[in-house]
């Protein structure tokens, strides 16, 4: 593993936030998390996948403003006043929070900004009202020979205290869980080499793993990246551990659980990929004991975003068409609501 600290962007960071007030402290934090479907800008760079070239016909930059205009949509139609905490996945440039921030969600105080040029064709980008700070880096290396998407990291000066947020986009299953599989744990103990020292520390940290993990966390094909909790004695352990039940959340032995909520099926649709005519979830939010439990923020509602615009009749996602000019994402918003718990 590759760690370093992003000095740069933690300038650019406070330079875009120096000149703006902090928003008004409140008892509650939101955050969404949404894999926007492969979003590139308007600008031939020759690196694009085929059917976003802006040197073919297949793609311009009217499209792309058309897509901005769409994602803003579900932004602001997910949280009422959008999300405190944005983690966006598949950005083809850091470019494209700027263009958001400062045109189709100008009035929602995104002052807080958050990209990382480099590695993968498209990346995780970070938009967020509170300050973030603290950023790192860790470098996933390759998949053949391909870069991986690595794992981003920093604190969020959320209401009621620091969390440390971890944003992330594994390996995609498009090859087979089989074949993958071993980059995804690969991925993920990258992960837990950051956090078990954390928790090692003190077990009541606030920490949010979060993104588009493509895993349904089954553990079904061994070395497992996420396994439920607990795993099969016969079975070789996998690199994190999630479970349903809080009671267990946290250092078990050598092995670390974390809380894996499901959507509220009563609040919007029960996973965030339509897959094989069944509802899937690779989007998932990994938290720690502190945030279900802890003084400060808790997790108060999971659940999926903005049904209404970007649901069909039976709520499935209705994925971008470029030669319709229509649609928004192959996925749904996650969304996380956190409360401050009264005392």
């Amino acid at each position: 593993m590759i760690l370093r600290r992003s000095i740069a962007l933690i300038l650019i960071i406070s330079q875009i936030a120096s000149s703006c007030a902090l928003p008004r402290r409140e008892k509650t934090w939101t955050v969404m998390s949404w894999n926007v479907q492969n979003l590139f800008d308007g600008i031939d760079d020759d690196t694009e996948y085929p059917e976003f070239d802006p040197g073919s016909d297949n793609w311009s930059e009217r499209l792309y403003l058309r897509r901005l205009d769409r994602t803003a949509e579900v932004i602001r139609n997910s949280v009422p006043g959008a999300a405190d905490l944005l983690i966006l996945q598949e950005l083809e440039k850091p470019e494209i929070l700027d263009e958001l921030a400062n045109g189709y969600l100008k009035s929602m105080g995104y002052h807080w900004r958050l990209g990382i040029p480099g590695y993968s064709i498209i990346r995780c980008g970070i938009l967020s009202r509170y300050p973030i700070h603290s950023v790192e880096v860790a470098d996933c290396g390759f998949y053949d020979s391909r870069p991986l998407r690595p794992a981003l990291s920093f604190i969020v000066d959320a209401p009621g205290g620091a969390i440390k947020v971890f944003a992330l986009h594994w390996k995609s299953p498009h090859n087979g869980r089989e074949i993958t599989e071993g980059t995804r744990f690969k991925e993920a103990a990258i992960v837990r080499n950051m956090v078990e020292p954390l928790l090692r520390q003190n077990e009541s940290a606030k920490i949010l793993i979060i993104g588009d993990l493509n895993t349904p966390g089954d553990g079904q094909i061994k070395p497992a990246a996420l396994a439920p909790w607990p795993p099969n004695s016969n079975e070789p352990a996998a690199a994190l551990f999630r479970s349903e039940i809080s009671e267990v959340v946290g250092l078990q032995g050598d092995d670390i659980v974390f809380f894996d909520p499901n959507p509220d099926p009563a609040l919007g649709a029960p996973g965030t990929y339509w897959y094989r005519n069944n509802w899937d979830r690779p989007d998932r939010a990994l938290i720690s004991r502190g945030l279900i439990d802890g003084s400060g923020l808790n997790l108060e509602v999971c659940r999926t975003g903005a049904p209404e615009i970007i649901g069909d009749a039976l709520g499935r996602p209705r994925r971008w068409y470029s030669d319709k000019e229509e649609g928004y994402s192959d996925h749904l918003p996650l969304v996380l609501e956190f409360r401050i718990r009264d005392e």
